[in-house]
């Protein structure tokens, strides 16, 4: 060995350890630390966004109620009686003098939770002779569930089980007054 490779030798660093194999210098506990922190922003973003959707289904819904609400207490006033038990898709000929077939049409079609209303007088959580405007979700799920509440939050008191808007498991039931 001649001393030009002996120098060449010291010259190098002293381990050739491929970086596949190197620790990496950050603490494990840091790493996880970061990871964990990661992840609950990204659950904070889509519980967020969960939450921010149901907010946004809340209005058209609402708008249905006040709608339909104008007409039948109209009729009331008007006949001195509320009308018989309807399905909304199926008005009584009655109803449409006032107003009611255009002034629920847009706000049902506005609305994106499927699902049946009607008009019952006697039936319905609120107990009979009471009117009360029932939206059944076609799918009673926890999240048409959560709309309701919310829904009760703003037309009312924001109790499912008082109040003239009730929730139940399958229906939002909101008590009509004369006014």
């Amino acid at each position: 060995m001649n001393l030009k490779m002996l120098i060449f030798i010291m010259a190098e660093p002293a381990s050739h350890i491929p970086k596949l194999v190197e620790v990496d210098p950050t603490p494990l506990w840091y790493r996880i630390t970061g990871t964990l922190i990661f992840a609950a922003i990204i659950g904070l973003i889509v519980t967020l966004g969960f939450i921010i959707r149901d907010y946004l289904r809340v209005d058209p819904l609402a708008s249905v109620y006040r709608q339909c609400r104008k007409p039948l207490i109209q009729y009331r006033l008007e006949k001195n009686t509320w009308p018989a038990d309807f399905d909304f898709a199926k008005p009584s000929a009655d109803l449409a003098a006032y107003g009611f077939n255009e002034a629920v049409k847009k706000s049902m079609g506005d609305c994106d939770i499927p699902g049946k209303w009607s008009f019952t007088l006697n039936k319905g959580p609120m107990g009979p002779g009471k009117p009360t405007i029932i939206f059944q979700p076609t799918e009673s799920d926890i999240f048409s569930r959560r709309v309701l509440l919310i829904l009760d939050e703003r037309l009312d008191d924001g109790v499912p089980e008082t109040g003239d808007f009730r929730v139940t498991d399958e229906l939002g039931a909101f008590r009509l007054k004369d006014q």
